[in-house]
């Protein structure tokens, strides 16, 4: 009887082992669907911003100064709505952005003309064909309170 006895006890323990074994290998298989599901997702979120999304168009840039202006236009190549102008006085640092203005006016003048979305009646003049190929430069004159400023601007070196 007592070698029964401990041979079930052994045998007892055994299973209990087995079955400990088993629990722990279901337990790491769960563990390794979570986390390829949790890399797969995380995969899923972060690739759409790591892949770079082609423009429709390019934009180039043109710079220029005149009578205390800082001055750079953008110009969407292929996307004139995309364009605007940027003018920084000199005196006090004010940046004002203008945008593309009274496009169906400017049909065949060979002329761009800007204003900014809300504010003093300002504009910006650019003499160039929109549809053509990028100068590489462009004339144009800022008009502001009745006072007109022309100016030359030239396309920026790329990087």
């Amino acid at each position: 009887m007592l070698i029964s006895g401990s041979y079930s006890g052994l045998n007892e323990a055994n299973l209990s082992r087995t079955a400990a074994l088993h629990k722990s290998r279901s337990m790491v298989g769960c563990y390794r669907m979570l986390i390829l599901a949790v890399a797969l997702i995380a995969v899923r979120l972060v690739v759409p911003f790591a892949s770079a999304e082609a423009k429709a168009y390019d934009t180039v840039f043109y710079k220029g100064k005149a009578a205390g202006l800082k001055i750079v236009f953008e110009f969407g190549h292929s996307h004139v709505e995309a364009s605007n102008v940027k003018i920084t006085e000199s005196a006090n640092g004010k940046t004002t952005k203008f945008y593309l203005s009274g496009r169906e006016g400017q049909m065949g003048t060979g002329k761009i003309r800007f204003a900014p979305a809300k504010g003093a009646k300002k504009e910006v003049l650019l003499e160039m064909d929109p549809f053509g190929d990028p100068p590489s430069t462009v004339k144009g004159s800022y008009t502001a309170t009745s006072k007109t400023v022309p100016f030359t601007l030239t396309k920026r070196k790329k990087r």
